[in-house]
């Protein structure tokens, strides 16, 4: 089979969509898939590279697009529409999955649809979340979107919660599949989790993420610590809080890492927490790094994915949303029951291996691109 994703970034860019571009090309390629990935980059020259299936060694293609500047996050890809047009007469895809949210990309999509023949491959979108934050920017980007999901043959989600829960996907819940992440767990499987060091953030330092709850816990909580990975605009305003609050001995602020540096921390690390104050957080894709490395989560128990991916009490503790009391209570329930951390985390370990490998979502994947094929071969939006 034959695929052409197009999506916002590609590592080694860090962030969610990010990860699962990086497993389903990976994982696609390995199952003798032929591939191409187009994003945008990081400069003023379109890029072309060699992406590789560990497992296969088959080759695919990456493309990142020129960028010329920014405006609220968006990449500013000027020659998205003519490299989507080029790339899909250079692989003759059978299917286009297009990952959004991506204003840019799905307006590129949409000028290049207008002039499309009758046997153009089929779109298929990925739809990752609902712009929950930017209201003017929701407004105006709504109607690009819907015109999308309406030309999309299939629309994959990582949760039931998003497919039954969003308000953009209502209308076209005939299309809608649940395809649960995965990730690959060879890193992971590595790890002989310790569970005697500090408490473990990895994430944007952004509002939605809560750091702010996580803070004001671990002042509740003296006789731990906390190491923060990642970067992002509140990160002053931070390193400010936790000094204001007398822990900043506590805190260790240790940057953005890649998967090897995230993959120390966990080794140690008394459990992962994640603590999202909102429905920005549709599912929380480090809990699976956590999880696979057999490392307890304590996270927020939002309305989304959040709470699909673990059991509570069982693989991991929930705690509600901005609750700073319940989420200093779960830190120190670890704490003071290390028998307690390690059932969790083999659990979630066990949870893992059955449900969320990156095979795991492969196998789904390709069963959903088949019917969708199989459906509308050659069908143009």
């Amino acid at each position: 089979m034959r695929i052409l994703h197009i999506g916002k970034y590609y590592p080694p860019f860090l962030g969610g969509m990010e990860t699962v571009l990086w497993n389903l090309t990976e994982g696609l390629l390995d199952r003798s898939c032929e591939v191409t990935v187009l994003t945008a980059g990081d400069g003023p020259l379109d890029r072309q590279e060699t992406v590789v299936g560990p497992g296969s060694g088959r080759k695919g293609r990456l493309v990142r697009a020129s960028v010329y500047g920014h405006l609220n996050s968006q990449p500013l890809t000027l020659t998205l529409m003519g490299l989507i047009r080029r790339e899909i007469a250079l692989l003759n895809p059978d299917l286009v999955h297009l990952h959004l949210p991506n204003p840019l990309a799905a307006a590129a999509w949409l000028g290049l649809a207008a002039g499309r023949s009758p046997d153009s491959p089929p779109l298929a979108v990925w739809y990752h979340a609902d712009i929950t934050r930017q209201r003017v920017g929701r407004f105006l980007v709504r109607p690009i979107v819907n015109r999308c999901l309406k030309q999309a043959v299939g629309i994959s989600v990582s949760s039931e919660t998003l497919a039954s829960q969003s308000p953009v996907l209502a209308p076209w819940q005939d299309k809608v599949g649940v395809i649960p992440f995965g990730i690959d767990p060879a890193p992971w499987n590595r790890i002989t989790p310790t569970l005697d060091g500090p408490f473990l953030f990895v994430g944007r330092l952004v509002p939605y993420k809560g750091l702010d709850v996580l803070l004001e816990a671990l002042v509740r909580v003296p006789e731990a610590g906390l190491v923060i990975v990642g970067d992002g605009p509140l990160e002053s305003r931070l390193v400010e809080q936790a000094a204001r609050s007398g822990i900043a001995g506590r805190v260790v602020f240790a940057g953005p890492m890649d998967q090897a540096g995230v993959a120390k921390h966990l080794t140690r690390a008394r459990a992962l927490v994640l603590p999202s104050v909102d429905a920005s957080e549709t599912f929380g894709l480090v809990q699976l790094e956590a999880m696979a490395a057999g490392v307890p989560v304590i996270a927020s128990d939002l309305a989304t994915g959040v709470r699909e991916v673990g059991e509570s009490g069982r693989t991991c503790l929930l705690v509600p949303p901005g609750d700073v009391g319940a989420l200093a209570g779960a830190m120190t329930r670890l704490l003071e029951d290390p028998a307690l951390a390690g059932e969790l985390g083999a659990a979630g370990r066990r949870r893992f291996q059955e449900r969320f490998t990156r095979g795991t979502m492969i196998d789904r994947l390709l069963e959903w691109y088949s019917s969708l094929v199989t459906n509308n071969p050659g069908e143009a939006p």
